[in-house]
């Protein structure tokens, strides 16, 4: 079995990014590592789509003050209840893509809705200390998934087909035409 190049610039790419970041987060307790690769695998999953990594990040940013006012809204007594939190829920959901579709056409919502659930998960499990500290470390786990990993593994991937490039078969010249390569190309 052949193992194209792009499979293992790709595999070693994701892979040295990937220890990267685990010693970044690992050096300043960034204890989010999960959020970096659920933001990582939507990134991946989207076709990395480089032209909407600044529409995608402040999409980030509006899932997570999603999640952060549904935490507030569920501290009313009654609205945690399976009815109203599914209307919040479902409301809040509308809303999003109502603003996507009119407001905020720069706005990704899958994205939006990423953040989202990812800092519900996230809240849903832990006791939070410091919201201004937890909002900056999750939304820099996400960005690391996206910047670090995905996007710094992509120029990695560049660089390792500079400098070992495909082997072009040369042309096979014919006796009959003395014309020099460059000759035939203009």
């Amino acid at each position: 079995m052949k193992i194209s190049k792009d499979v293992w610039f790709s595999s070693i790419g994701v892979g040295l990014f990937t220890v990267i970041y685990s010693l970044i987060s690992g050096s300043f307790s960034l204890w989010m590592g999960a959020a970096a690769f659920i933001a990582a695998s939507y990134f991946f999953g989207a076709g990395c789509p480089t032209d909407k990594v600044l529409n995608i990040s402040v999409s980030f940013i509006f899932g997570v003050a999603w999640g952060a006012l549904c935490l507030w809204l569920f501290t009313f007594p009654h609205l945690g209840d399976v009815i109203p939190s599914a209307l919040i829920f479902g409301f809040l959901t509308f809303l999003a893509l109502f603003l996507q579709g009119t407001i905020m056409k720069f706005a990704v919502v899958p994205a939006w809705l990423l953040a989202w659930g990812t800092t519900m998960l996230i809240i849903s499990n832990i006791a939070i200390k410091s919201w201004p500290a937890f909002v900056i470390e999750l939304l820099i786990s996400m960005y690391l998934g996206i910047y670090l990993i995905i996007i710094g593994s992509n120029y990695f991937s560049k660089v390792m087909f500079k400098l070992f490039p495909d082997k072009q078969p040369e042309e096979k010249h014919d006796d009959k035409s003395s014309a020099s390569h460059e000759e035939r190309l203009s």
